[in-house]
């Protein structure tokens, strides 16, 4: 670049000389993330004319567009503009723009500036389009705060940016999009965006902010911290510096008590957002933020005004943490609205009360029981909160922990609320804090109540979620019994909450099955597993699927119980369930599955798992496994514990399951053997071993006597026919189609790290141990999954294992574990 061409536009109209400051890349001094998602956004929209980047205060867009710059992934010269409120005047934005060009190394002959401030020759700008179009290497104009800038000067960009493509690459950063004629580049293609949602850091990103700033805080902690601050760049770096060289303790209690509150975080977003804005709507964006979700006629309640459609688009669109949400609705992010809240707070009470009780009254009118309950708290009515959050079936997310706002809100209702249905939601609230002993008395005292009245249409619902909370607090030899009860009302009211539903039917299934009635406890469950996938209820589906893993591993159904061992680990996985925050009924399924296969050392490795305190079924289950595969020996006092059916389980003398008729036709193969007559020994082998092959059920063969074991052992034939014989077979028993085709090769073959990838999933690895086992991130884990889906045209990832298997892609290590097979199959034979 020559110096006198970098000097060529220095002066600005009117004399005065140009900044340089203005036209370095921003200097960023904080510790920076490198986000290579966003990195590569960035390069793929710099192959296009114009990119835009778009988000509130302290999204991280600067920061971005700055790193993408270092990093060297620019495709061509670069010629950086911040631009300030003064600039928006067509001679001093282009002058602006003629000097970048040049100082990027772009020449720019006998192209002389502006010599007035407001206006620009048409001429300039087609000469400079022109210029631009014959050069050789691309040229990006990146514009910082490009908000500043009206249609006097964006109509020359827009002109420009027509005109020069493709050598002319445009990076337009800004809170809010500039008026160019975005709907026709979108149109054409040209168009890239990048928002507030893809800005937002994901846990992987906050965690690298953490450790660059050296704050030692665990996954929880970061998990916490992302869903409060929304992914906000400033929000996670103001947190990150306050936790900056504090011992874990201490970081705890500061994540804990992190929120809009916070005197950084409130100077923030009072200097940068609220005080920026008219007195009417600071007023309005006040009396609104009691509310968390704002639809614009409760927007006309709380503020009083007819406008607010309007007004809520025109604060949406400014990108001042003013949300859409579902239905028309919005709502303000969540730091924002606690700062909101706070300066709300400084109002008279009653002023307060009176919002809270207006939406109230709202909510209650269209139906949203749990959102009216929550402002009724508020508002200190707390037998009307009590009221709408039991006949309303609200209290099930309570019980469920789906709605902790619901919970929180509730949580301090005074002990004088009297009536049947304070006591039932005291009760609730005892048994989701896990004082079921606490519970005792508020049902002892709502079912007084509740005795003197009669059963009537008006008091249904009280009944029936004292029966439920009576279900969820009982003791597992009980909880079958007492959902009867809930059953005979539900039936009464028609079909009840399913999240309700799903809570009772998962602890009458688990009752069930301590009680030796499998086939009841299966229905009971596969019904809990219904209403919890209807209700959306992840993790009880995790753990009822986990159950249900279990049930028919103990019972020797192992393709069964591998679908949904598969099926539950898959739902944890997606709900954050990860590591040892997965529910222990699916390990302790695993290590069922696999005792039976005889895999002992992967056996070993899922009876490990601890089981949840409340959790008897799962903990009686791993107890005795343990004995038998830990320590080859009974445990007398882990049997006394179990049920008796359980014990026998890892017996041979089961009624009712595969097993009995594999052992009988063993024991006669046995016995064929000892006469002599190999013949009809063999004929008695394969029949046993055809009994147990569609379950892999390898342990009565490595439990036979060692004589029939070595006759199998010397015939090739019967090996060569019962392949999955050899090593442990996969936790996932392979499924046979209905016919004999051979399913379809791969469109597209999957990469080497998907096969790892692959492998993993099929050992049944949630996502962040695959990622841990191959020391990459859990978004990488992510996007190979994602991947691997779309190569076998499947959804879920048992569906994947289970077409990997069909298609050869998966085989069985010597240790039992799968291994991916890296060559393609052959699948012409």
């Amino acid at each position: 670049m020559r110096a006198d061409t970098a000097a060529a536009y220095a002066v600005i109209p009117g004399g005065e000389p140009l900044m340089p400051a203005k036209l370095r890349v921003a200097e960023i001094r904080t510790r920076v993330v490198l986000r290579q998602r966003l990195l590569d956004r960035l390069y793929e929209g710099t192959r296009g004319p114009l990119t835009l980047v778009t988000a509130s205060a302290g999204a991280g867009k600067t920061v971005l567009a700055s790193s993408w710059v270092s990093a060297g992934r620019v495709p061509g010269r670069v010629a950086w503009i911040s631009l300030e409120c003064g600039d928006d005047q067509p001679g001093v934005f282009w002058t602006y723009v003629l000097e970048g060009l040049a100082r990027s190394g772009v020449p720019l002959p006998a192209l002389r500036p502006p010599a007035r401030s407001d206006t620009t020759g048409r001429s300039l700008l087609t000469r400079l389009a022109a210029w631009l179009s014959d050069q050789d290497e691309p040229s990006v104009l990146v514009l910082d705060n490009v908000e500043v800038l009206g249609s006097s000067v964006l109509d020359g960009v827009d002109f420009l940016l027509r005109h020069a493509s493709p050598q002319l690459r445009l990076v337009a950063i800004g809170r809010t999009a500039p008026p160019l004629p975005l709907h026709r580049y979108r149109l054409a293609g040209w168009l890239t965006e990048v928002q507030l949602d893809e800005l937002a850091f994901t846990e992987d990103e906050a965690e690298s902010m953490m450790a660059e700033h050296g704050a030692r805080v665990g996954p929880e902690a970061v998990r916490i911290l992302v869903r409060r601050t929304e992914g906000w760049a400033a929000g996670l770096r103001m947190a990150a510096m306050s936790l900056q060289d504090r011992d874990p303790h201490e970081s705890e209690e500061i994540v804990r008590r992190f929120g809009g509150g916070r005197q950084d975080v409130a100077e923030y977003f009072l200097a940068e957002v609220f005080d920026a804005q008219p007195p009417g709507v600071r007023e309005f964006l006040l009396r609104t933020s009691v509310a968390d979700l704002l639809p614009t006629a409760l927007a006309d309640e709380l503020s009083g005004r007819d406008d607010s459609a309007r007004l809520l688009h025109d604060l949406v669109q400014a990108n001042v943490f003013v949300l859409p949400a579902d239905d028309g609705a919005v709502r303000y992010h969540s730091l924002y609205r606690d700062l909101l809240r706070a300066q709300l707070g400084r109002r008279p009470a009653e002023e307060v009360v009176r919002l809270h009780q207006t939406a109230a009254r709202w909510l209650m009118a269209d139906g949203q029981t749990a959102a009216a309950a929550i402002h009724a708290a508020a508002a200190g009515e707390w037998g009307h909160a009590a009221t709408l959050a039991i006949d309303g079936l609200a209290v099930g997310g309570v019980l469920a922990g789906t709605d902790d706002d619901l919970t929180e809100a509730l949580a301090g209702i005074p002990d004088e609320v009297g009536g049947p249905h304070g006591s039932v939601l005291r009760a609730a609230l005892a048994v989701v804090a896990g004082d079921r002993g606490g519970a005792a008395p508020h049902l002892a005292q709502a079912r007084r109540v509740i005795a003197g009245n009669p059963p009537t249409r008006e008091n249904l619902a009280v009944r029936m979620v004292l029966a439920a909370v009576e279900v969820l607090s009982a003791d597992v030899d009980r909880a079958a019994e007492a959902a009867v009860s809930f059953d005979a009302l539900a039936a009464e009211a028609g079909p009840p909450a399913e999240d309700l539903s799903a809570l009772v039917h998962a602890r009458a299934g688990a009752s069930l099955m301590w009680a030796g009635e499998l086939d009841k406890a299966e229905d009971t469950l596969l019904a809990a597993a219904r209403s919890a996938e209807v209700a959306e209820l992840g993790r009880l589906r995790a753990h009822v699927l986990g159950h249900l893993a279990l049930l028919n591993a103990t019972q020797g159904r192992l393709r069964r119980a591998g679908d949904h061992a598969g099926a539950a680990a898959e739902v944890a996985d997606e709900v954050g369930l990860s590591g040892v925050r997965r529910p222990a009924a699916i390990d302790a399924a695993l290590a069922w599955i696999h005792f039976n296969q005889h895999d002992l050392r992967t056996a070993q490795r899922h009876a490990r798992a601890r089981p949840e305190p409340d959790d008897p079924v799962t903990a009686a289950a791993l107890a005795v496994l343990r004995d038998r595969v830990l320590h080859s020996r009974a445990d007398r006092a882990a049997d006394r514990a179990a049920p008796a059916w359980l014990v026998a389980a890892v017996r041979p003398t089961r009624d009712g399951v595969v097993t009995v008729p594999v052992e009988s036709w063993l024991r006669r193969a046995s016995t064929e053997l000892d006469r002599g007559r190999d013949d009809l020994a063999r004929r008695a082998l394969g029949h046993a071993l055809h009994l147990a092959a569609p379950e892999s059920l390898r342990r009565p063969i490595a439990e036979a006597p060692p004589r029939l074991r070595r006759f199998l052992s010397q015939d090739q034939e019967l090996l060569h026919q019962h392949h999955w014989l050899g090593g442990a077979f996969a936790v996932v028993p392979t499924m046979r189609s209905d016919d004999d085709s051979r399913p379809a090769a791969l469109v597209e073959p999957l990469t080497e790290r998907e096969h790892e990838v692959l492998g993993n999933m099929a050992a049944l690895l949630s996502t962040d141990e695959i990622a841990q086992a191959m020391f990459v991130s859990v978004n990488t884990v992510k996007t190979h999954i994602r991947s691997i889906l779309r190569k076998l045209s499947v959804n879920r990832r048992n569906d994947a294992i289970r077409r990997a298997r069909e298609l050869g892609l998966l085989r069985t290590a010597a240790d039992g574990a799968p291994t991916p097979v890296h060559e393609p199959p052959d699948l012409s034979r």
